[in-house]
């Protein structure tokens, strides 16, 4: 589950196998014009998760030389 207020940011989950949701726990937020989107950027590292009104998502990690990337539409 994504969470944000005003000011920040961060990803709630009961595991973190992947090791993606600890760079979030603090992480830095944007908000769009008229709410319309939402991006989370984690501190100190390189990535973003960009969440539209409309619930299409786009994910992009990058750890160690290895990026990774995911689009969607969450429900």
């Amino acid at each position: 589950m994504l969470r944000a207020n005003s000011s920040r940011g961060w990803i709630e989950s009961k595991s973190d196998t992947s090791g993606i949701r600890k760079p979030y726990e603090n992480a830095s937020v944007d908000w769009g014009k008229d709410g319309r989107y939402v991006i989370l950027r984690p501190q100190g590292r390189q990535g973003y998760i960009k969440l539209l009104a409309n619930g299409k998502y786009s994910f992009r990690h990058y750890s160690q030389d290895v990026g990774i990337m995911s689009h969607g539409q969450c429900y």
